[in-house]
This record gives structure tokens, C-alpha cells and sequence, in this order.
């Protein structure tokens, strides 16, 4: 995560909360080291965020403190609404979850003249037919963001399995399923994995440092349609 990201995550728990937060509980949620939040918080107070509070003790927003109004457009925020919630139609728990978080972030600093995003009168429907995944697939989307390998056994459409380190480039989502794109060491090629025929799936400390070329290669060989 950004540290601009992490900061405004900081802020919004600290605003939620009516209890002091410790370094402690705002690292776990953050899932990052108790040194960084007191990091983050040093600078937001430098920044003349109102965070009162000491190490051991936990730090608290003092109240009135507000976040200056993002500046959409009416058509913007109905863009962001509807996009928002064609997230549900990706059968993607975590990302699902994600996009409410944001949709509440959004609503949470959106001038007062501006409808919220949960009162959007425009809805979408939240049908698909994608297959429950067998694998956390924040993790794939870890992956690819930190171009760290993965090792997954998988088994196909006749049922063979195998053993394989890949790695992850991009997922595509559609109607009926959702494929992971990757760089096959065991094969030497491109590869496509659905997410249901995962047996397994571990994120490797090995990196990988040509994530954007490989991505561009397989976008030049393949039509995102034709797999």
C-alpha cells in the first residue's frame, strides 16, 4: 500500500473511532509494521492533522477535524457509482469488499451538494455465474501487483494435475469465470488459469523484474476475447 493511501486509511479509522487507537491495532489492520504507523503518524501531525495521542497510549482525531470535498461532477459520481458496483459481478470477495470500502471513502468527503454514492438512484444488477474460487484471490492480485511468483498446482479440464511456478500477469473477469494470465516456467509459454481449478496456491519470496514486458507480450499475442 501507498503511503498517501495508508495516511488516508489512518485518518478515516482514526475519524471512525471513539476510543484511542494503538499503533498495535491500526498496524494490524493495515497489515504493516507498528514502526511504520508511528512513521505515518509523525508526519500527519507535521502536517498539522489533528492526531492527538502517544506510543502506548493510543492516538485520537480531535473532533471537527474534516477532509476537504473531492471535486467530481455530478456524471463523475454516477460513473464511480455504476463501476463501483459492477464489482459484485466479478465473483471476487476481496475486490468486492474493497470496492465498498472506496464507495464509502468517496461518500465520506463528497461536498454536501453532491448525492452520496449509496443514494445513487442507479442500480446494477449483481448476477453472474462464476464458479466459487479455491483460492484467495487477493493473493493473485498481490502477486501480480508485487511481481512475486507463485506456486500453484492446478488441474485442468481432463482432471490431470500438476505442479507449476508461474508468473502472474493480469486476471480477466468474465460472466462465466475468471482467468489468471501468467508466464508458465514449467511450460516456457504464456499460460491461462481458471480461478476454480487451483488446488493450491503459495506466494514465493522470488520476485520478478519483467512483469510490464511480459504483460505487453501477451497482450500483443492474445485478444482478451479468444480464451
Amino acid at each position: 500500500m501507498a503511503q498517501s493511501s495508508r495516511m488516508f486509511d489512518i485518518i478515516q479509522m482514526l475519524r471512525a473511532s471513539r476510543v484511542p487507537l494503538t499503533a498495535d491495532a491500526i498496524a494490524a489492520r493495515l497489515e504493516v509494521t507498528k514502526r511504520t504507523i508511528y512513521r505515518d503518524i509523525a508526519a500527519l501531525q507535521a502536517s498539522r492533522v489533528p492526531i492527538e495521542g502517544a506510543a502506548g497510549l493510543g492516538y485520537m482525531m480531535r473532533r471537527g477535524y474534516d477532509l476537504p470535498p473531492l471535486m467530481f461532477s455530478h456524471e463523475e459520481i454516477e460513473a464511480i457509482a455504476v463501476g463501483l458496483s459492477l464489482v459484485a459481478r466479478t465473483g471476487d470477495n476481496s475486490l468486492e469488499a474493497a470496492g465498498r470500502s472506496a464507495a464509502a471513502k468517496i461518500g465520506d468527503v463528497l461536498p454536501c451538494d453532491r448525492t452520496s454514492i449509496d443514494a445513487m438512484p442507479l442500480y446494477v444488477s449483481t448476477w453472474h455465474s462464476i464458479p466459487e474460487a479455491s483460492v484467495d484471490l487477493n493473493i493473485i492480485r498481490r502477486a501480480i501487483r508485487d511481481e512475486r511468483k507463485l506456486l500453484i498446482v492446478y488441474r485442468d479440464a481432463v482432471g490431470r494435475q500438476t505442479e507449476r511456478t508461474i508468473r502472474p500477469l493480469a486476471l480477466v473477469y468474465y460472466v462465466d469465470g475468471i482467468h489468471l494470465a501468467a508466464y508458465c516456467e514449467l511450460r516456457n509459454g504464456f499460460r491461462h488459469f481458471r480461478h476454480n481449478r487451483f488446488e493450491g496456491c503459495c506466494l514465493l519470496d522470488d520476485g520478478f523484474c519483467d512483469g510490464a514486458a511480459l504483460r505487453k507480450q501477451w497482450r500483443d499475442s492474445h485478444t482478451l476475447f479468444d480464451y
